[in-house]
């Protein structure tokens, strides 16, 4: 993910080849943006409530669960 690809709002995964292997695919969504046009630090709230900093290279933008109903008809 891009510096200007960063908006708050998104769902994101951490990279798999994060540097902190217990980090690696947890997903969250971007809560704040901080920092000018070059270095910009990205606040995540991951999926089990805490917040990280990470570097948008860190990141990838994550795809939107599938709508609950849409398990209703998966099985007929």
């Amino acid at each position: 993910m891009g510096s200007e690809e960063v908006r708050i709002g998104t769902r994101v995964r951490v990279r798999r080849d994060h540097r902190v292997e217990s980090r690696r695919g947890a997903m969250g969504r971007i809560v704040g943006r901080y920092g000018g046009r070059e270095h910009v630090a990205v606040d995540v709230r991951l999926s089990d409530g805490r917040r990280r900093l990470f570097w948008p290279e860190n990141l990838e933008e994550a795809s939107p669960p599938p709508p609950w109903w849409r398990s209703l008809f998966e099985g007929s």
